[in-house]
């Protein structure tokens, strides 16, 4: 691992970016985890939506980013289809399991 600084070559940069693009996706690979959990919690699909949680958790990112002295406008939009697309699966999954649910107990 190098320090940005210490990159003296284009490839030492392509090394690093590659290895933090890996860890950013074990990173995703670990928060899908937890929203297919919180799917399997949740009972009916207008739980989904907790546009007070969305609210807290895009705060939140807002605040680290600016911390980070992060622009913004560059990845809260990610942010906020990364929440969109989460909240879309969880809708999808949980009305599945209804399904699931109605079907065994003969609904």
């Amino acid at each position: 691992m190098r320090k940005a600084e210490e990159c003296t070559e284009k490839a030492h940069i392509r090394e690093e970016v590659d290895r933090i693009d890996s860890a950013l996706v074990a990173l995703f690979a670990e928060r899908d985890a937890y929203v297919r959990r919180m799917a399997e919690l949740k009972t009916d699909p207008s739980e989904a939506r907790d546009d007070a949680r969305v609210k807290a958790v895009l705060d939140k990112v807002l605040s680290e980013l600016e911390a980070q002295d992060l622009a913004p406008d560059l990845y809260m939009q990610f942010w906020e289809d990364l929440i969109e697309v989460n909240i879309a699966y969880e809708e999808t999954a949980i009305a599945a399991h209804q399904g699931e649910a109605n079907e065994t107990s003969g609904a």
